[in-house]
């Protein structure tokens, strides 16, 4: 299969992720308006319990899945693998329900038993519906892809609008996350019928090597699972439902924002699995090229998106959510260096996946959870140091923490395994970054100090402080005109047409 611009394709695949994204806050926005912090704080929690109850059954076939679609094995064959390991899951995950419920444990759910099987059901039909969107990655059939997302997301914008209008209650409003994954399972598996791909009866040869890929996952895919969804639990536990209701909407965001790099780090992770199914040192050369060319696009991309969420905070959660919801605005400019670590590290991550060395990060993993779980304990709960962050902003931090904790060992690995060490430059861009945010506070302050009757200061500030970044970052990374030049070349109308033209 020829390859074609990884950079446009990450575009197509970005585009398509953030509108997907922009529906699934638009649908937020509207369900806080009409039911309040305290219901989304509860949708939070059950989301967050979902993702762990998953957690125990879900290890990391998707992984597996997605590397030997992207090494060319037989797309039908891989999904119908998939799908059967799958069912076996939710057979499972079945009887452990119907234990809970005869137990009565169910009836204790926050906000009932019914939201939180919505949404545990919301996540068993999307699993199921990503063996089918896989094959569009490993492909690079980005703009299916994004059809399948955003058409399914804005059915469930129109059904949550309609639920609110008609009948405003959390068990229908969590019914809607039902309906997108079970919709998505089924656009997903017809599109790929009408290019010829369905799927066929596994084998057990093919069963086996998923397994075997996969083993480690079964500690490192629930690690990771609950460390991404525990701060919930916990700020929703200890500081209220408000309060995970401002963590809520400052994850959305968050979320929002490292969502930059995850369609060039899907794509990434296919080609790195094709360049190393076989292991030469040209190969392993161009791999080399291929991640560090990736990695400063992205962080040339991302850091100055950090830099206007930093800048923006207040005024877009105002605008988005209300006044109501502003406390968030601390937690969100915490997270939004969180965020900006993440773009370092995390694709060292894919390294790991694409060299079949997932077992190294067992260790690693389970330190960092512990350690996590110790820095929730002393940051979320009321009381403590008074210049300590507390509640929400708390759980920032402690978020912040676990992605800069033992990162150190990954550029180790990585160089021993790959020759691929610490991607220097990204000093450059943490310099300029923290020059930007600098220059943004000093100058919002001074904006307030002489204009204290003036709104949206944000927007200036922001715009100076874009400024110093840029200048910051072209003294520091000699590669940046040229990026700039290359980057708006992304945008040529002409050649985005032809690309789409030539892609399912």
């Amino acid at each position: 299969m020829p390859r074609r611009s990884l950079g446009r394709a990450s575009l197509v695949l970005l585009g398509s992720t953030w509108i997907h994204s922009a529906l699934s806050l638009l649908a937020s926005v509207m369900i806080a308006r009409v039911l309040g912090p305290a219901a989304v704080g509860a949708l939070a929690l059950n989301l967050g319990l979902a993702a762990l109850v998953m957690a125990v059954l879900l290890p990391g076939f998707s992984q597996a899945h997605l590397k030997r679609l992207a090494e060319g094995q037989d797309p039908g064959r891989c999904v119908g693998t998939m799908l059967l390991i799958q069912g076996a899951l939710t057979a499972v995950l079945a009887g452990a329900l119907l234990v809970a419920w005869r137990a009565g444990l169910l009836a204790d759910a926050p906000a009932g038993a019914a939201v939180f099987l919505a949404m545990l059901g919301a996540q068993v039909f999307g699993r199921l519906g990503d063996a089918f969107l896989r094959v569009f990655i490993a492909r690079e059939w980005v703009v299916g892809h994004g059809g399948v997302l955003v058409a399914t997301r804005a059915a469930r914008l129109a059904a949550t609008a309609v639920v609110l209008v008609t009948a405003p209650s959390l068990p229908w409003v969590a019914a809607t996350f039902l309906f997108e994954s079970v919709l998505t399972l089924m656009v997903a598996a017809a599109t790929l019928g009408t290019l010829g791909i369905r799927p066929r009866a596994p084998t057990w040869e093919g069963v086996v090597d998923y397994w075997r890929y996969a083993r480690p996952f079964l500690v490192t895919t629930p690690l990771a699972l609950i460390q991404d969804s525990i701060d919930r639990v916990l700020v929703g536990r200890w500081a209220g439902l408000a309060a995970a209701g401002y963590y809520h909407v400052a994850r959305g965001l968050w979320e929002a924002l490292t969502g930059v790099m995850a369609p060039p780090g899907l794509l990434l992770f296919t080609r790195l699995s094709a360049l190393y199914a076989q292991r030469t040192e040209a190969r392993d050369q161009t791999a080399r090229d291929t991640f560090f060319n990736g990695l400063d696009r992205l962080l040339f991309v991302s850091t100055p998106l950090a830099l206007a969420f930093w800048a923006l905070a207040p005024l877009g959660i105002e605008l988005v959510y209300g006044a109501a919801f502003l406390p968030a605005t601390t937690t969100l400019r915490i997270l939004v260096l969180a965020a900006f670590a993440m773009n370092v590290i995390n694709p060292y991550g894919y390294l790991f996946l694409a060299l079949g060395e997932v077992a190294r990060l067992i260790p690693i993993n389970a330190v960092r959870l512990a350690a996590y779980v110790l820095v929730l304990i002393l940051l979320v709960p009321p009381g403590g140091p008074e210049w300590t962050p507390r509640g929400e902003a708390g759980a920032a931090v402690a978020r912040l923490f676990v992605v800069v904790f033992l990162a150190w060992i990954y550029f180790q690995h990585t160089r021993a395994l790959a020759g691929i060490p610490f991607y220097r430059p990204a000093a450059a861009y943490a310099a300029a970054l923290a020059a930007g945010i600098v220059t943004f506070q000093a100058v919002e302050a001074g904006l307030r100090a002489a204009l204290s009757s003036a709104t949206v200061l944000e927007i200036p500030a922001g715009l100076v402080a874009l400024g110093a970044y840029v200048v910051t970052l072209d003294r520091l990374h000699p590669p940046t005109r040229a990026h700039l030049v290359t980057t708006a070349a992304l945008f040529s109308p002409r050649q985005m047409r032809d690309f789409l033209r030539h892609r399912p």
